[in-house]
């Protein structure tokens, strides 16, 4: 049986893509990928092991805009590539999550009657998965949704994780996780988290917040700092003058560390991190990206209602406030115990598995 996993090359779509590729390959499917020119998403899925064709989609326009008339040709010419990748790969079932590259395949194979599925990572769908919902046999949700009150065909799967960072939360303590990092056992760690390519407005927000802190406070804590590689430089010399002791980074391959090592993290709001903070159980400030439409905020404020997080906007907090707000939360046990077990109540380890059992269904059916 082939199976077609068809994702964007952001971080976002690209892990939990690889991850329920790995589950399907693991019960003998034959895998194949459909990605944009994204060189980290073609490393990441060649470094998985799968075969993969790229294809060249146009981004949907917002608003009233002659980028319309451009448009629509590119989308033409992405069908007419679909279809020539659909007759090559001849798959059985075709998985789509989300992004504009999805449209062209999910849409070519539906009219090949080939079944097809999409997935959302997020609170709220994306423009292109609310197109595709009719065309969709089958709807995966990361979180509960009010689609589902409609047909059974939406299910809450969760959002597949990265197979290491499971195996690091079962393997790994957190003083051993901090040993690895050469971090001091006793002091409170937090983590600051933009993404793989860093986050310069939240880089800039953290060094402010370092001004703020008291002698005692600069004592109290330790702080882990992925902050990409355009801001490295400037980051860690920070730090440096602070004396606050870090661990200062790019993008970590071996993120399960130092989710492990920490007691707080302060992070955006994407659907993977949201799902991964959730399994390791952190107490969260959130920052949504503010620029991501309301996917973002929808996640951001879905996680706070549960309890286990803070929302702060990004234009609007300063560093002050949120100076407050980490020792508010890290000066109390209490409150820092019931926001993990609030987070970990959302977390879906499983995903990969149900929704290869999904899939499985829909194939036999």
């Amino acid at each position: 049986m082939n199976i077609l996993i068809v994702s964007g090359g952001t971080g976002g779509h690209i892990f939990p893509a690889i991850a329920l590729g790995k589950e399907l390959k693991s019960r003998g499917y034959n895998i194949s990928f459909v990605t944009n020119d994204s060189i980290s998403a073609v490393n990441m899925i060649e470094t998985a092991g799968f075969n993969y064709e790229v294809l060249s989609v146009p981004k949907m326009p917002y608003g009233f805009s002659i980028n319309w008339l451009i448009f629509f040709p590119k989308l033409l010419l992405a069908r007419y590539d679909a279809e020539d990748l659909i007759r090559l790969l001849n798959p059985n079932i075709v998985v789509g999550f989300g992004a504009y590259i999805s449209g062209p395949i999910v849409s070519v194979a539906k009219s090949n009657n080939i079944k097809t599925i999409i997935h959302e990572q997020n609170v709220s769908l994306g423009r292109a998965n609310k197109i595709l919902l009719k065309k969709a046999d089958k709807v995966f949700l990361s979180f509960s949704h009010r689609l589902m009150d409609k047909s059974k065909k939406y299910i809450v799967t969760g959002n597949p994780l990265r197979p290491s960072l499971l195996e690091g939360l079962k393997s790994l303590t957190k003083a051993q996780a901090k040993a690895r990092l050469g971090l001091s056992r006793n002091k409170k760690t937090i983590l600051v988290l933009g993404g793989s390519r860093g986050a310069p407005a939240i880089n800039s927000l953290i060094m402010k917040v370092l001004v703020e802190l008291d002698e005692l406070q600069r004592k109290r804590i330790q702080i882990i700092h992925v902050c990409g590689k355009k801001d490295l430089e400037q980051v860690s010399r920070e730090y440096r003058i602070s004396g606050v002791e870090h661990v200062v980074n790019t993008f970590y391959e071996t993120m399960h560390i130092y989710y492990k090592a920490a007691d707080l993290i302060i992070c955006r709001a994407g659907a993977t991190t949201a799902s991964e903070i959730a399994v390791f159980g952190l107490p969260a400030i959130l920052i949504p990206y503010p620029w991501a439409g309301y996917h973002q905020k929808d996640n951001a404020e879905a996680i706070a209602g549960s309890g286990g997080a803070v929302v702060v906007e990004e234009n609007r907090i300063s560093p002050k406030e949120l100076r407050s707000e980490i020792f508010d939360i890290i000066d109390n046990e209490e409150k820092m115990r019931e926001m993990s077990s609030s987070m970990r109540s959302l977390a879906k380890i499983d995903a990969a598995s149900k929704m290869s059992d999904q899939i499985e269904e829909l194939l036999n059916a």
